[in-house]
């Protein structure tokens, strides 16, 4: 799956777009697209849909496309962190740039694909070796690289998506609203020290809480935003998935109980989240929403 001509090492590129742009173009270039011309459109949108960050090195673009007629991986490694945008140097620090490319009939493959490199790719050892290769032959030298092994079912894993905003139950209810706004969401996990679930914020919690106060001054409800706590407002009655939970079953659950977005936890600690937008988008290949986020396209 992965060969010799789609590793870069070391891959030239200033911003995460230019890395992915530049992974595209060997694709293209060693044959690896069936058709080139659809891939020059779909880089000429202004982001990449789906990019899974694992951990704060590695970044896992993932797109299904006509473009290819089977499913192909390339592997960049930039010599100096990638900016999320130009003159962003602040927010670089992304090195490892691993792009797949699936056709639209291949939902299972691509999905397990994505799941088994970024369970590879989680752990600092891997990405300290990967970082360090200035050839192609060492990258395909590391034996956790050379031995992935993709799993013969969906999980929740596959799909979720891994970077979670989240909030305390002592945070100002402002500084929710200011992540609703600022990233879109529609809901936000509530967690504790340690990472574990305690409640869930909700547009609808809000909308709730709030409601009584539409009639007053302006500057009497921006006081109470201020004065009000996440606890106040959060929904305690929260059900998680496991990670390891098949996601045919977790999907039943959604549909039948009229769920929308579910928090997902690895041993009692929040690790992402799921949505029906994720399954619809990420599994069925639809676009369930035009904004890029988050954690909440149901």
């Amino acid at each position: 799956m992965l060969r010799a001509e789609h590793v870069v090492a070391p891959l030239e590129a200033g911003t995460v777009r230019e890395a992915v742009t530049r992974l595209a173009e060997v694709l293209v270039r060693t044959g690896a697209v069936a058709h080139p011309d659809q891939m020059e459109r779909m880089f000429s949108e202004a982001r990449v849909r789906d990019l899974i960050h694992v951990g704060d090195r590695v970044l896992l673009p993932h797109l299904r496309t006509d473009a290819v007629d089977h499913l192909v991986v390339a592997v960049g490694i930039a010599p100096r962190p990638l900016a999320e945008a130009p003159g962003d140097a602040a927010a670089a620090v992304a090195q490892v740039v691993v792009l797949v490319l699936a056709p639209l009939s291949a939902a299972d493959l691509y999905l397990q694909t994505v799941a088994a490199l970024a369970r590879v790719l989680r752990y600092d050892a891997v990405v300290d070796r990967l970082v360090a290769a200035r050839t192609p032959a060492e990258v395909l030298g590391i034996g956790e690289v050379r031995e992935i092994t993709i799993q013969p079912r969906l999980t929740v894993r596959d799909v979720m998506t891994q970077r979670v905003f989240r909030t305390s139950p002592d945070a100002p209810v402002q500084e929710v609203l200011d992540l609703i706004a600022e990233h879109k969401l529609r809901a936000i996990p509530v967690v504790g020290e340690g990472r574990e679930v305690l409640g869930m914020v909700t547009d609808r919690d809000l909308l709730r809480y709030f409601l009584p106060g539409v009639q007053r001054p302006a500057d009497a409800t921006a006081a109470a935003w201020k004065e009000t706590r996440v606890r106040d407002v959060m929904s305690r009655s929260v059900i998680c998935v496991s990670e390891e939970q098949a996601l045919a079953e977790v999907t039943s659950m959604l549909v039948s109980k009229d769920i929308e977005r579910l928090p997902v936890v690895h041993e009692g600690q929040l690790t992402g989240f799921l949505t029906r937008g994720d399954i619809l988008r990420k599994v069925f290949g639809f676009a369930a929403s035009p904004v890029e986020s988050t954690q909440d396209e149901g």
